[in-house]
């Protein structure tokens, strides 16, 4: 009886071994149909452009809160008001910030009377520009809309188009140059600012990243506040002249800042490297080796 008892407590135990590992066995086959699952739909779908829902905060207090924000800030309006001096003063008219997430350009033009319309896909970036805007929101001078350039009806609608610091963080650059050009009116401007790729090249020369630069691995990381898809200068304009746009000038922004060391920015001003910056920033080669370039264009058909 002993042995009996002995025998079923083994096969007993052996059972439940091969039980557990057939469970085991699956458990394994289920986590790998699904990772993979998971992998070949991501590798399958499109890159989708960029949200700053959860990281706006983040984003106001590390671009806007130091020179680097304030430089790009102050040599776009610079730019545009030697540019379109009649924006500045004259009267009120339609603008478009396209993408203008909390609203700093937009702030420039309401404060000169103009009408804006600003859209956005972060909610976060939205309410965030709607709280600093509030009394412009409320006369309804200024409109936020939650929603992509590319689901904006803007057809002719704007003298100016204002889209800075988008194009690195969309998908598909040549869709959103389509909407922002229909939403001009004939004869207007759109200000378009992008993070520019020869300044990374550039840069990493400088710090000796020579395998980042071997593999032309210039996207930031996933999360971060790099952007993934820097432009080439020359990409970016035959994409608009493609959609009926022409070029009436270049400018590099963030030149010097960006070249300094950390150290060397912390002595110096802000005001000096702006002034540098504008002093080089329209001239050969050095507009095309800002961190950013400005583009400021306009439709073929229209006046100068």
């Amino acid at each position: 009886m002993r042995q009996w008892k002995s025998n079923f407590q083994k096969a007993g135990a052996c059972a439940g071994f091969l039980v557990s590992g057939v469970y085991s066995l699956i458990a394994v086959a289920a986590i790998t149909f699904y990772t993979v699952r998971l992998i070949f739909c991501i590798d399958a779908s499109p890159m989708s452009d960029r949200n700053f829902d959860g990281i706006a905060q983040r984003f106001q207090r590390n671009i806007y809160g130091n020179p680097k924000g304030q430089l790009r800030l102050a040599i776009c309006r610079r730019e545009l008001e030697e540019k379109l001096p009649a924006l500045f003063g004259g009267e009120p008219v339609s603008i478009w910030d396209a993408g203008g997430g909390l609203g700093q350009m937009a702030e420039v033009f309401l404060e000169q009377g103009h009408r804006l319309e600003l859209n956005d896909i972060s909610q976060e970036m939205l309410d965030l520009a709607g709280e600093r805007l509030s009394s412009y929101c409320r006369s309804g001078q200024l409109s936020l809309s939650h929603a992509p350039i590319q689901g904006m009806a803007a057809q002719g609608q704007f003298q100016l188009v204002i889209c800075h610091a988008v194009l690195e963080w969309v998908a598909d650059m040549e869709q959103v140059l389509r909407h922002l050009a229909a939403g001009i009116k004939e004869g207007g401007h759109l200000s378009l600012m992008f993070y520019n790729l020869n300044a990374l090249v550039l840069g990493n020369m400088i710090k000796g990243n020579l395998y980042k630069l071997r593999d032309e691995d210039f996207a930031g990381h996933p999360g971060g506040l790099t952007p993934p898809s820097p432009r080439r200068p020359q990409d970016v304009e035959a994409a608009l002249s493609a959609v009926g746009l022409e070029v009436v000038s270049r400018r590099g922004v963030r030149i010097s800042h960006d070249l300094m060391s950390r150290q060397l920015r912390r002595e110096r001003s802000v005001d000096d490297m702006l002034e540098i910056d504008w002093q080089y920033g329209a001239q050969e080669p050095f507009w095309a080796l800002g961190r950013y370039v400005h583009l400021l264009c306009r439709h073929k058909s229209g006046a100068v």
